[in-house]
């Protein structure tokens, strides 16, 4: 390999994603709330419905992200679905981050009879 071509690719490598491709929070808890809003909207709570829908919204939420075009960004979903019955739920995760270009954005959607909890995880990859 060259000098000239050595130079280049190490002038190509990026560590951080420009200002305008940063994975922006807010703008992805809007996303998230409009999905759940769409696919929770008249949902009839059951174990059966809530493991299909759980499928459905992390689906439907992932296609959202990609439509974002946010380059060497990788995204979990984690969906959490369950019936309202007065009990209190605790639900955690741990990751190992970059502060400056990982973040996370998240929603809830509370009905009569259900709750769902989504949560976005965006890690750049580097």
């Amino acid at each position: 390999m060259s000098a000239g071509t050595q130079a280049e690719n190490i002038s190509n490598f990026q560590i951080r994603p420009d200002l305008k491709d940063k994975f922006r929070s807010s703008v992805v808890k809007d996303l998230i709330h409009s999905a759940l809003t769409e696919k929770l909207t008249g949902f009839v709570y059951s174990a059966e419905a809530g493991e299909e829908m759980t499928q459905a919204i992390s689906d439907l939420i992932r296609n959202r992200l990609l439509d974002l075009n946010l380059p060497r960004y990788k995204f979990v979903v984690n969906i959490v679905i369950g019936e309202q019955r007065g009990e209190g739920v605790k639900v955690s995760a741990r990751c190992l981050w970059d502060a400056d270009t990982d973040n996370y954005a998240s929603d809830v959607f509370l009905a009569e009879t259900f709750f769902c909890a989504a949560v976005v995880f965006a890690i750049y990859y580097y």
